[in-house]
């Protein structure tokens, strides 16, 4: 278990909260019962007002260039498997062209989800 001391910056705060986040929805999903897929129905609502933020796509773009930087200063080390390097690398790539690629606010399409936001306005 990694231990954060505090004070980290927002970015870091913001990113370990969705980190959090992510995790309680994905339990309450694969429960069975009612009351859990209410909490993660509630969890998600949450996820979205956090991801909402305006500054955020910038900053998890920020933050993958600056991991693919870091990355791209072990190529060619004789210790590290060029294949898992490259696999982690394209990942990175990935995730960056998908988050430029989004139009508008972070998970847009479900705030355009009518019948999701009749239930987070009675939620």
């Amino acid at each position: 278990m990694i231990t954060y001391e505090y004070p980290l910056n927002e970015r870091i705060r913001t990113l370990l909260r969705l980190e959090n986040l992510f995790e309680k929805v994905t339990h309450f999903v694969r429960a069975e019962g009612s009351l859990e897929h209410h909490v993660a129905l509630l969890t998600l609502f949450e996820i979205l007002e956090v991801a909402g933020r305006a500054d955020l796509k910038v900053d998890l773009v920020q933050e993958l260039e600056r991991q693919r930087q870091i990355l791209l200063s072990f190529r060619n080390n004789p210790q590290i498997s060029e294949e898992a390097l490259s696999g982690a690398l394209y990942e990175i790539e990935q995730a960056s062209a998908s988050l430029l690629a989004m139009a508008g606010k972070t998970g847009q399409y479900l705030r355009e989800n009518e019948w999701l936001m009749n239930i987070r306005s009675r939620a």
